[in-house]
């Protein structure tokens, strides 16, 4: 028995069957291939969400600054705060009400005089305190051209204690005589000094004062 052949139109349909099942395999596919990676690796991100985590990579953890140099930034460093100075003792004058000035008795000696040298002390404050303005607490310091010639620091001298109550507004003043000496040599025999200007600086209780300058000539002029 002759077996009889399909006619052209199911030809055309069983290619378009068959063109419609390959279709629906590949999609099936790529279905299944993107279901297996999202199972292993979990959700693929989106396009806007990878661009995120990208930008959140660079700048770093949430709360950390970015640090130029590339090392860790550091957590809880704070600077530590300047140390005030310590107050003065009740009573006691604060170093910032007490004025301090150096003087001579003349702007200029001649080889033949000695040079008065004065401490003058000042309660600037608003209030009364207590000073102690003894000689132990006295400095009296001269130089020349930056060089230390002279300071009672390096002299023999008996230091007394003397505690004053200073009211606001009282000055109290104290001076020695400097015999042209040289303190690191000794202090009492007069030294072969330059012409030149000098400069004075005193303290008491630790609080100093301003430089004076004063003109002294050499005993070789």
């Amino acid at each position: 028995m002759t077996r009889r052949r399909p006619s052209p139109a199911v030809y055309r349909r069983r290619r378009l069957v068959a063109a419609l099942l390959a279709v629906l395999l590949l999609a099936l596919a790529v279905w299944g291939a993107r279901a297996l990676y999202e199972r292993i690796f979990g959700e693929d991100p989106s396009p806007e969400q990878t661009e995120q985590q990208t930008a959140d990579d660079a700048a770093g953890a949430p709360g950390s600054a970015p640090d130029p140099t590339g090392e860790p930034a550091a957590e809880g460093t704070d600077a530590e705060p300047d140390t005030p100075p310590e107050p003065a003792a009740e009573g006691f004058c604060a170093p910032a009400d007490i004025e301090v000035r150096a003087s001579t008795s003349h702007e200029s000696y001649d080889a033949a005089t000695a040079p008065m040298l004065i401490m003058e002390i000042e309660n600037t404050g608003s209030s009364d305190c207590t000073l102690d303005v003894g000689t132990a607490e006295q400095e009296f310091s001269v130089s020349l051209g930056g060089r230390e010639i002279f300071t009672t620091a390096q002299c023999d001298i008996r230091g007394d204690s003397l505690e004053i109550e200073f009211e606001p507004g009282q000055t109290e003043r104290a001076n020695m005589v400097w015999p042209r000496s040289e303190s690191a040599v000794d202090c009492a025999e007069p030294a072969e000094l330059v012409t030149g200007d000098y400069e004075l600086t005193v303290s008491v209780s630790g609080i100093s004062s301003e430089p004076h300058s004063f003109r002294v000539t050499g005993a070789s002029q």
